[in-house]
């Protein structure tokens, strides 16, 4: 019952990690983009749109890598999870009498 929990559990982070990264990405390319063609549009001047454009991309690639390292950062790496799991093994082991 507890591994059904846990491994829910992993699954609702899994999907809210995928979901802020679509939305990191997202936001700011388009936020980006639609400043650009307004001032474009006011201005005349068809930079302002690449610039637009492309200060997005920065700005996505920057959040999405900020937001996947702070995940990654908490998450136990695979030499972390072995020793816990031998860990709780040897209580399992331990609490059974044997």
């Amino acid at each position: 019952m507890r591994d059904k929990r846990r491994t829910n559990k992993e699954v609702a982070n899994s999907l809210v990690m995928v979901l802020q990264f679509g939305i990191n990405v997202i936001v700011p390319i388009l936020l980006c983009t639609i400043v650009g063609t307004f001032i474009t549009s006011k201005t005349g001047v068809k930079g302002f749109a690449i610039a637009g454009i492309l200060i997005g991309i920065v700005a996505a690639f920057n959040g999405a890598y900020r937001s996947v390292k702070g995940y990654l950062k908490n998450e136990e790496t695979p030499g972390q999870r072995a020793r816990r799991l031998e860990r709780e093994a040897l209580k399992e082991k331990d609490s059974s009498g044997e």
